[in-house]
């Protein structure tokens, strides 16, 4: 319960409430961390979602994942399965819950448009509509954390004694994942030799971080 209220709170950093960027993965896996007593995993998964995450920015009426939510669930199922299982699992489920949480935020805001269209709106009707469309964002993002704990956690006790790879290999298969993802990023540095700049600092910067 106290996770889907965490989850709820994020859901509405994200637009509806404040803004502050505690709903970012490294932020908010973090916070999660701390509330489940595991701070340092926290920041380890919400690091690793934040790579992911750092090419999508929600300008205009693009859809961008939602991360806060997703950082609750990554971190929670990390923490419950354990070891490197728990590592991969946990990440897996805070990308497909990412996923399911944008969708519904447009699915939300579609519908809060069609009912401002709906009919004239005066300053007390307009506030109700705002206070509710807050309201219904945070019971949207307690909904998503629930449902990704429960399905997420379910699988997750499935495939944890089944997992084949190490560490090492685990690892370095979710940063070369997190860093293609990342390359979106090279679009928005200009010419050429920007780009170029930006790849070879990349790269020097994971070959240093795979041999620590």
């Amino acid at each position: 319960m106290s996770l889907a209220f965490l989850g709820g709170l994020l859901a509405l950093d994200a637009t509806s409430v404040g803004q502050f960027m505690v709903s970012r993965p490294i932020i908010a896996g973090t916070l999660t961390g701390w509330w489940l007593g595991d701070p340092a995993l926290g920041l380890e998964i919400g690091a690793i979602l934040e790579l992911f995450h750092l090419a999508g920015v929600p300008a205009g009426g693009s859809r961008v994942p939602e991360s806060g939510p997703a950082s609750v669930v990554a971190v929670a199922v990390a923490m419950r399965a354990g070891g490197v299982a728990g590592l991969a699992l946990g990440l897996a489920a805070g990308l497909v819950v990412s996923e399911i949480g944008g969708t519904t935020v447009g699915l939300q805001r579609h519908m809060v448009a069609r009912f401002i269209e709906s009919g004239s709106m005066t300053a007390r009707k307009l506030t109700a509509v705002h206070l509710s469309s807050v309201l219904l964002d945070f019971v949207r993002g307690a909904a998503v954390t629930v449902a990704g704990l429960s399905v997420a956690g379910w699988l997750s006790g499935i495939f944890t004694s089944r997992w084949p790879l190490p560490y090492e290999t685990t690892l370095a298969l979710i940063l070369v994942g997190a860093c293609v993802h990342l390359g979106a990023l090279l679009r928005g540095f200009g010419g050429l030799k920007s780009r170029r700049a930006v790849f070879l600092a990349g790269l020097v910067a994971g070959i240093v971080g795979a041999y620590l």
